[in-house]
């Protein structure tokens, strides 16, 4: 009964990390409205809300390029960190991975402001080493969640990562405003953000564990788990060399890596810059601007935890396969919010603007019933290797997005909004064009069924 609650620490802990990473890279974008007021004021952009700041933080001569460098920092190496990390947790297990992921972007995240002031290319530094620390943070929880939760289980805790991540985003966006504000200035955001990490790392130090059987707890009955079959499963399969030719080979991973990389190039482009998108084209002040994106990742984080109820209970009750229900999940969490950021561009109404936004961001949280789920289902086994390896194309969007964005808003193609609706027909083109890869190639068949079929013969 102990590591039924137990698992759910973990799972509570997990949820809590994942915030932790968004309170970083949301908490970047609104900070860069404030730290940019220079950039603004020279470019006479009348219609913009940073004219006046209370505060007496220092501000930078940033252009839209160098500030899209500066927000995709985070993601420079962050796209391959993932996959070697995860054949390393498969070794070495995954608790202090884990520490690892929260430790670093907390004192990384202190510095920035005086990192700052000191040299902007430093900054990029700091930006990059904030993401190779927080790539510890995904494939960990994945392994971990694969140790601790049986099959029925896991896509709930799965989805818990993504609603944390939408609750770091709604805490930094909802009290981002409010922290520019002050006489400190967007400095405060870094170290308020930075601050949010230090309960965490206490609170893993204790509780943390890579397997049911290694708690601090464990001479209380342990057995009764539901899901220490699947841990002592893989145990055994612990050892065993990682599929990477059937990985290559499998269309269920290439149709996650080209979804994920469609939508986490939409949804990178919009956490990054729809606050200077709401600053610059509807004059929206910071408070408001924090609130309204607060609002579109409840939205997200609504779905996010909704979704995989939906999904399991369409295949359980109404006996919808699992590969249909995760392709029709994924078709709202894709084609949706395509058809949202394509009447973005079309309307110039503020409240209209706000509800397609937060449309976009609602539908898009029920991936967690679709590909986001599919990784524990088609690749058990290798979830850790697998799910590294399937983000590369989506992380990498991290740092593509703010960046195309920048050189289009620098770029000499039309007025202001022409420029920002091309950045949103962008988005849309490669959320359906991901979405179409997705529907071709998604399979839910498991990787290496012949290798561990092989293998448990030869156990036995």
């Amino acid at each position: 009964m102990l590591t039924i609650q137990r698992k759910w620490i973990i799972s509570m802990l997990g949820i809590y990390s994942c915030g932790l990473m968004y309170v970083v890279r949301a908490g970047i974008s609104v900070a860069m409205v404030r730290m940019t007021m220079v950039k603004n004021e020279n470019d006479n952009l009348s219609n913009s809300s940073s004219s006046s700041i209370s505060s007496n933080a220092p501000t930078f001569d940033w252009n839209e390029t160098l500030q899209g460098i500066i927000l995709g920092g985070i993601f420079y190496l962050y796209w391959i960190v993932p996959t070697i990390v995860g054949s390393l947790i498969e070794r070495y297990g995954a608790k202090w991975f884990a520490f690892i992921g929260v430790i670093g972007p907390c004192i990384l995240t202190a510095i920035t402001p005086w990192i700052a002031t000191v040299n902007v290319y430093l900054l990029i530094v700091v930006m990059i080493l904030v993401g190779v620390t927080q790539a510890f943070t995904y494939p960990a929880l994945f392994h971990l969640y694969v140790r601790w939760f049986p099959p029925e289980e896991l896509s709930k805790a799965n989805s818990g990562i993504q609603v944390g991540a939408s609750l770091g985003g709604i805490i930094i966006y909802s009290i981002g405003g409010y922290l520019c504000e002050t006489t400190i200035g967007w400095p405060l955001v870094f170290y308020v953000s930075a601050a949010t990490h230090i309960p965490w790392l206490f609170l893993w130090l204790y509780f943390g564990s890579d397997h049911p059987d290694k708690h601090m707890d464990n001479d209380i009955n342990m057995k009764s788990s539901s899901s220490s079959s699947m841990m002592n499963e893989n145990q055994k399969n612990k050892k065993i060399r990682t599929p990477w030719l059937a990985i290559l080979k499998s269309g269920a991973v290439w149709s996650s890596q080209l979804s994920k990389f469609a939508c986490s190039y939409g949804f990178y482009m919009l956490m990054s810059k729809i606050p200077a998108y709401l600053d610059r084209l509807y004059n929206i002040n910071i408070v408001d601007n924090g609130f309204i994106c607060a609002a579109a990742f409840a939205s997200y984080g609504l779905s996010c935890f909704i979704a995989p109820y939906i999904s399991n209970w369409m295949i359980d009750r109404l006996n919808i396969s699992v590969l249909t229900t995760r392709k029709l999940f994924q078709a709202v969490a894709m084609l949706i919010p395509c058809i949202c950021l394509l009447a973005i561009t079309f309307v110039y109404d503020k409240t209209i603007m706000i509800i397609l936004l937060i449309m976009a961001m609602l539908s898009y949280g029920f991936f967690t019933g679709g590909e986001w789920t599919m990784i524990s289902e088609y690749a058990p086994n290798f979830v850790g290797v697998v799910s590294g390896f399937i983000h590369i194309l989506g992380f990498m969007s991290g740092f593509l997005a703010p960046y195309i964005v920048g050189v289009i808003l620098d770029s000499n193609i039309g007025d202001e909004r022409f420029k920002w609706n091309v950045a949103f027909w962008i988005s849309a083109a490669l959320y359906f064009i991901g979405y179409l890869a997705f529907w071709f190639l998604c399979t839910n068949k498991k990787l290496g069924t012949k290798l561990m079929s092989f293998i448990r013969i030869i156990s036995n």
